[in-house]
């Protein structure tokens, strides 16, 4: 029995043997001896099947796996195509840069100095051109009925009078939508004023808070580069839920977990500590993207980390009564979204495609900075042209946000072959190399994603084996 070589990644689970099957997006159980055999295809085209496997190939053809692969087709982000109709009057959010300062200056920040290009700067957002851009969601959201608007930074409570004209007039004309409102802090200007106006505004408050004072004043420090910043920030979270106890659930704890660090200290911190144990809290790895200089990671973080993320994943199997960790939950969050919720069977005659990693531009993210320039989101470098998407005054640039939406066409021929197409992470900023998109520094993550791809299904199918009832145990990130 000879078969067309098949587009598939085997690979070895413990004792098991698994393979993911590109063309229709199944995970199958197989034989070591089948797996013997596709790990070491080759190049060659055909695969000469053994008698004693051909039962177990015809199952497996029965279901369209190991169908023949058509690469003919063209990448293209799947709603790009109508992204200039889903933008006129589907928008949802916008995210307003108010500042570029802050009273901070940590050093892990993009802003720090130890990123490229990007430094803190003193240019803040006026009133008229927060307007312009609140003015300018209304205009393109009217097929929407909820709207987000948020405040970034620097630190956006540096404008506080700012944000409050902010609020008056997106109420005013966005009165009968569903609106929201969301701000991101270091939580050091929660006066007595600004906790009342955020109670009264129904924000989601997102605090930028690292954990115990020995790890918060390592990196959180003051603008003087000296004073840590736990103190202040402990006290005004204090008294901010104790003085609001049902805003409980709007305030959330966003911890940059650096690898130096002890995680347990960490851990035990956002889990057990009396005043803040009951907000939901989340932890994200230093960002290297754009980092000048190495980051080492210590082997005991990646111990303590690994350990409370295996007990999450007993309690997401109902071994255990409670979360072993808030820090590290969205990976399970991540697993259910990336591998569980993929879309099964053979796509036939397929025209277009594109590999997973961008978000929607306007429906998932969009980023207003201080000059009134559009970027995709916060998180990209907006002192560079490549990645800007227009500005208040002339409107969105359509062609450039199809460019970017379709970054996969700049790797075409190589993500076509990736078998982790549909798993890959990369979007816009993994391209950026200084002023320019580059092929080649996108190929360069490309192994990342691959590692990636492969972590995330064995998790998903330990998971799975293990009875995890993925997001129906996670309501509103760790309460059940």
């Amino acid at each position: 029995m000879i078969i067309k070589k098949p587009f598939i990644f085997a690979f070895k689970l413990y004792a098991k043997f698994y393979l993911y099957d590109v063309n229709t997006r199944m995970i199958v159980g197989i034989s070591k001896d089948l797996y013997e055999l596709l790990k070491n295809v080759g190049e060659a085209d055909y695969v000469q099947i053994p008698n004693n496997l051909e039962n177990e190939v015809n199952k497996l053809l029965k279901y369209d796996i190991f169908s023949e692969t058509n690469y003919d087709y063209e990448i293209k982000y799947h709603q790009g195509e109508y992204i200039e109709d889903i933008l006129k009057n589907n928008m949802k959010t916008i995210t307003l840069q108010v500042t570029q300062n802050c009273n901070l200056r940590c050093k892990y920040c993009v802003y720090s100095g130890s990123y490229e290009n990007r430094v803190h700067s003193n240019k803040r957002m006026s009133f008229e051109t927060a307007q312009k851009a609140i003015d300018f969601l209304y205009k393109h959201s009217s097929l929407s009925a909820a709207v987000s608007v948020g405040f970034y930074g620097g630190e956006p409570l540096l404008e506080i009078e700012l944000l409050k004209k902010c609020v008056g007039y997106a109420k005013k004309i966005f009165d009968g939508k569903d609106l929201s409102f969301t701000i991101t802090t270091n939580a050091t200007l929660l006066t007595e004023e600004v906790m009342e106006f955020l109670v009264e505004n129904d924000f989601y408050v997102t605090i930028s808070f690292d954990g115990p004072q020995k790890i918060q004043d390592k990196n959180r420090v003051m603008a003087d580069g000296k004073q840590g910043s736990f103190d202040v920030v402990m006290k005004n979270v204090e008294h901010f839920l104790k003085k609001y106890p049902n805003f409980t659930e709007h305030i959330s704890f966003n911890a940059v977990l650096d690898p130096t660090n002890d995680f347990n200290c960490s851990n035990e911190f956002f889990m057990n500590y009396e005043s803040i144990k009951k907000n939901n809290a989340r932890g994200v790895l230093i960002s290297t993207e754009g980092l000048k200089n190495d980051l080492k990671q210590d082997e005991s973080f990646k111990i303590a980390y690994s350990y409370e993320m295996f007990k999450n994943f007993l309690w997401s199997c109902g071994k255990l009564d409670d979360v072993g960790s808030k820090l590290t939950i969205a990976y399970i969050e991540q697993v259910e979204q990336m591998v569980g919720k993929r879309t099964i069977g053979l796509e036939k005659n397929k025209k277009y495609s594109h590999p997973g990693g961008p978000c929607l531009i306007g429906v998932h993210k969009f980023f207003v900075n201080a000059d009134g320039y559009f970027y995709p989101c916060e998180r990209v470098d907006e002192s560079i042209e490549c990645t800007r998407i227009g500005n208040l005054d002339e409107g969105l640039d359509i062609d450039k946000i199809k460019m970017l939406l379709n970054i996969g066409k700049l790797t075409e021929d190589e993500c076509k072959k990736c078998w982790a197409f549909q798993f890959c992470t990369q979007c816009l900023r993994s391209a950026v190399d200084g002023e320019h998109l580059s092929k080649s520094k996108r190929l360069s993550k490309c192994n990342g994603s691959r590692y990636t791809a492969e972590q995330s299904l064995k998790d998903y199918i330990v998971l799975k084996e293990c009875g995890s009832t993925f997001g129906k145990r996670i309501k509103g990130g760790v309460n059940t």
